[in-house]
């Protein structure tokens, strides 16, 4: 008991070092960060927009603009090779069109049928269990109750922690505890979603006990999510773990969300799929990758696939069965949907055949129900279908996860024949699991302790991936994993990736930093993948020992691994010449609008964004030089406009990767580097000194900044910007029908919007002038995506022989 106790206060002592240390409270109860320095109550004033082509001499206007080519070459390498670094560029290009060979389809049998709950890879005879339900045939329950608490150190076998009864109702409302799936209603305990319950009007009604797989509740109910707490029970009583301002009437009074249609209490309808009024009556299409290639049902990020289809986007078909059509004649899916070629009886010609990449089927606990557990129905998404079945881009911060994932299923490189592969990718959403399923509820879990151990959680998950892996199938053993691909969407990338992973597979990342011996840099203490973890107080717990298993490896490694751009869709820069808009005049000398650290541990951005933000209000350089770095409430104003308008934008780290090169790069701004041993977005294979100026972190380079770039002599910043000019589509993802499309729309739309003088006033802008003229068109084969794939390319042979 001693020992029990010494464990409970060692993490209490975690806990509060790492929340009530760092938060106090407001008088309305919310914590707030109490350390740092504080930001003055002021605003800056940045002058109006002026187009640059209003500005220009109407002699220089007369000049030939033809020198360039306001219509690009788009076919010739050299415009695709511009400021390549290596032999990569070109080689993908040179390939001859082969005709492939029809995939081979499986017809291995699951056991039991999977129970009529999940799908049967016909490939490898397992069964792919949704959320709810595991074992090998998905015969078992696999509950995430609703609950009150995470797991206790000593209850390291005990199964996932609840607090609901029989009734699926919580055990006692008045207990204290706090989770985020806390409710006071009914849990829908396959997923911890809390709906209304008890005897109100849009409660949840299950299907009745012997009703078989997949039979629909009688009635879904409305979702209480955590905004939505109550506050008092219906006796008055405070609950210690509500919204103090949600009484017990605003959720199950005559008037309350549970009761009246109308209420003035609004809970949202949380889940992806539900429709106003929020309580399941009126459903549209949830999210799936590649909408199950429309040969299956989607269930809020699962797949059921329609009899005889398999794989993870039930794109193919069991050996011998006809193909069908299923649902691709639905008008919505065919805006979103690609049918992979080789999944054809007789795949296309490849014009471009290599990389192949095989995609794997992993076991739906790493992908698909992460999209089921994550409640919210924007989270993890890169794009989402609205109540009329439209299409709507977000902007999540970790979206590629599940865009790179959907892009790989889709392409014309995929593969399903494994021994024809170059490449193997594995997909896992790991940054979904991070945030935000990891702590709603107790489950799923991977072997820690606690929800804040958020590192041990992520390298247990990919060993226990690696061990799946290697054991079922051979080709991880056959080359020893070289050939496999992981993307590492963390804040810190791959800095605590399971070295038998790391050691030898290509890392796609978005954090390049490359110091051997290095230690977290987060100020979230959550990701800390540092703190001490005594290993004798956790005797039995398996996967204690993953630091150990992480040691030692650089986070990022240029000759094997690619620092890739974060995902933006096309309204983050919709004021960019990229997208058609004209120009404006780069009145702004450096940019930065975001977090300061002004409430975060000193390590957050290894203290660059807090010494620039004072270097720049103790000098005035917004005044003096037009310098201008701080927060939205600093700086207000149209965020993609002031990009547009600058010549340097600063980039530099947050809790490790930070998105701001792709905002620089994609509004033609000249990036000002400041993050020693670390590559930037595809630094490896693009000539960074060509488009960028790089200074050091140390405090002396960095007060020397308005120095530095006001003596930047103005040919340097046009030749920079030229070379800008020439890469920039790479860094964003334009590849797939809906990407595509929008591209096209907004390059229209930009076309009619502005008056034709002034279009074509900037189209005409003299390249000495200015190299950022409005694009027309958009080069599709050489965005983001299309970039790693002529890398991958790249690549092959050394994975055949490393």
């Amino acid at each position: 008991m001693f020992r029990i106790l010494l464990v409970l206060c060692f993490y209490t002592l975690i806990y509060v070092n790492s929340e009530a240390g760092v938060l106090g409270k407001t008088a309305g109860g919310r914590r707030q960060l109490q350390f740092g320095f504080k930001v003055p109550s002021i605003q800056y004033v940045i002058p109006e927009k002026v187009y640059l082509a209003s500005r220009i001499p109407s002699d220089l206007m007369l000049e030939s603009s033809q020198t360039e080519g306001h219509r690009r070459d788009m076919e010739g390498l050299r415009w695709r090779c511009a400021v390549a670094r290596g032999t990569w560029c070109g080689q993908y290009r040179r390939q001859v069109s082969l005709i492939p060979r029809p995939a081979p389809r499986g017809s291995k049998e699951c056991p039991n049928q999977c129970s009529g709950w999940g799908n049967c890879n016909y490939d490898s005879g397992m069964c792919e269990c949704p959320a709810g339900r595991g074992g090998t045939d998905c015969g078992q329950d696999l509950k995430r109750p609703c609950t009150n608490r995470s797991r206790h150190p000593h209850e390291l076998n005990s199964p996932a922690v609840g607090h609901i009864g029989p009734d699926k109702h919580d055990l006692n409302p008045r207990e204290p505890g706090w989770k985020a799936s806390r409710c006071y209603g009914y849990c829908a305990d396959d997923i911890a979603l809390c709906i209304c319950g008890y005897n109100s009007t849009f409660r949840h009604i299950p299907a009745p006990p012997d009703a078989p797989p997949w039979s629909p509740p009688l009635q879904w109910g409305r979702p209480m999510t955590d905004s939505c707490m109550i506050g008092h029970d219906k006796d008055g009583v405070v609950l210690d773990w509500g919204l103090p301002y949600i009484k017990y009437e605003d959720i199950y009074g005559p008037n309350g969300w549970c009761n009246s249609q109308d209420s003035d209490l609004k809970c949202g309808c949380a889940w992806d799929g539900n429709g106003w009024p929020c309580d399941g009556s009126r459903q549209y299409e949830p999210f799936c990758v590649n909408q199950c290639t429309g040969h299956g049902d989607c269930y809020m990020g699962f797949c059921r696939c329609h009899p005889g289809w398999y794989g993870s986007d039930c794109s193919r078909k069991y050996a011998g069965m006809e193909i069908d059509e299923g649902y691709l004649d639905r008008p919505w899916l065919q805006k979103t949907v690609v049918v992979p070629p080789a999944s054809l009886p007789a795949p296309p010609v490849r014009v471009y055949p290599r990389p192949l990449i095989y995609v794997y089927d992993m076991p739906p606990e790493y992908h698909s129900r992460m999209l089921q557990y994550r409640i919210k129905a924007d989270a993890c998404m890169w794009r989402r279908f609205t109540e009329s079945n439209g299409t709507s881009l977000l902007s999540m911060t970790y979206s590629v996860e599940v865009y790179l994932h959907e892009m790989m299923l889709q392409s014309d490189h995929r593969t399903y024949d494994p021994e024809e592969a170059d490449f193997f990718y594995v997909p896992m959403y790991i940054t979904c699991y991070m945030w935000p399923v990891l702590g709603w509820a107790d489950f799923p879990w991977w072997h820690a302790p606690f929800a804040h151990s958020r590192p041990m959680h992520v390298a247990n998950m990919i060993l226990e991936a690696h061990e799946w892996l290697s054991t079922n199938f051979p080709w991880w053993n056959r080359r020893n994993g070289r050939d496999h691909i992981w993307l590492m969407a963390p804040d810190e990338g791959a800095c605590y990736m399971p070295s038998v992973v790391y050691n030898t597979s290509i890392i796609l990342t978005h954090w390049g930093r490359m110091d051997a011996n290095h230690k977290s840099g987060s100020a979230y203490d959550q990701d800390n993948y540092d703190m001490a973890m005594p290993l004798e107080m956790f005797e039995g717990w398996k996967g204690f020992d993953w630091v150990n298993k992480t040691r030692p490896h650089p986070c990022y490694d240029p000759d094997k691994d690619l620092v890739i751009p974060a995902f933006k869709p096309p309204k983050h820069f919709h004021a960019s010449p990229l997208l058609g808009t004209p120009p404006f005049e780069r009145d702004i000398l450096l940019y930065f609008r975001g977090d300061i650290g002004a409430a975060r541990h000193p390590q957050y951005s290894r203290g660059i964004r807090q010494k620039l933000f004072r270097l720049a209000q103790d000098g005035d350089w917004a005044t003096k030089y037009k310098i201008f770095i701080g927060t939205g409430e600093l700086i207000p104003g149209s965020y993609t406009e002031h990009l547009a308008r600058s010549k340097f934008c600063l980039v530099a780290p947050g809790d490790g990767w930070s998105p701001r090169a792709e905002d620089a790069i994609l509004h033609g701004c000249i990036p000002l580097v400041v993050m020693d041993h670390v590559h930037a977005v595809f630094e490896s294979i693009l000539s960074w000194e060509s488009f960028s100026v790089r200074i050091r972190e140390d405090d002396q380079a960095l007060a020397a900044i308005p120095e530095l770039l006001t003596g930047i002599s103005p040919e340097r910043v046009a030749k920079l910007q030229r070379n800008l000019a020439r890469v920039w589509h790479r860094f964003t993802y334009a590849t797939g029908p809906l990407l595509r499309q929008t591209y096209q729309d907004v390059l229209a739309r930009n076309a009619n919007v502005y008056p034709p003088a002034l279009l074509n006033a900037s189209y005409n802008l003299p390249p000495r002038v200015s190299p950022f003229r409005p694009n027309r068109d958009f080069p599709f084969e050489e965005d983001a995506f299309s970039t790693i794939i002529q890398w991958l390319y790249h690549k092959i042979n050394e994975t055949r022989h490393g």
